[in-house]
């Protein structure tokens, strides 16, 4: 059994995303999205990249999940509305990341518009466009060690600048 103190809330137990609505993963993915909603080293966007405005912006994705309710996914062009609970593996490894001393501004977590079977419509990807304090581009310093330890939390995949569709910002998926 682990045993884990977050913002000051003592939590018992695994962390698991596999029984979404149990008491257990609940109130796992509620502590982490309510940590990271405190967090200086997170920003969440409160807006689309294609400028789009509804209930499924990065912010307001955490903020349900902090409520214990799915994170509502977008409905317009190719995203599928409804909603879902964001993975408690991308959680802890958003939550990692700033331990290891990187901040990042997250831009997408279940909303916006991707491809047809993205991760983002699974709550298990996001995307970020600022690593410490610096745009996401080929020119960025910190690009390389970002996905790298992205992967080291257990990403399963990680795409940035280089890689098509993602010149402005990295990819995370678990």
């Amino acid at each position: 059994m682990a045993v884990l103190v977050l913002g000051g809330v003592l939590l018992v137990g695994a962390c698991s995303s596999g029984s979404l609505g149990s008491t257990q993963s609940t109130s796992v993915r509620q502590t982490l999205a309510y940590s990271l909603l405190r967090n200086p080293r997170v920003g969440l966007a409160n807006f689309h990249v294609s400028g789009r405005r509804d209930k499924a912006t990065a912010f307001e994705n955490m903020r349900q999940a902090e409520r214990g309710q799915r994170s509502r996914r977008s409905a317009y062009q190719r995203a599928p509305g409804g909603a879902v609970y964001l993975d408690t593996r991308m959680l802890w490894g958003m939550h990692y990341l700033t331990r290891s001393g990187w901040s990042f501004r997250v831009t997408e977590l279940a909303g916006g518009s991707h491809s047809e079977k993205s991760s983002h419509y699974k709550g298990t990807a996001f995307d970020a466009d600022y690593i410490n304090g610096v745009k996401v581009g080929s020119g960025n310093p910190h690009l390389k060690g970002f996905m790298r330890k992205c992967r080291q939390l257990g990403a399963r995949e990680v795409r940035g600048p280089g890689t098509p569709g993602h010149r402005t910002h990295v990819h995370v998926e678990w």
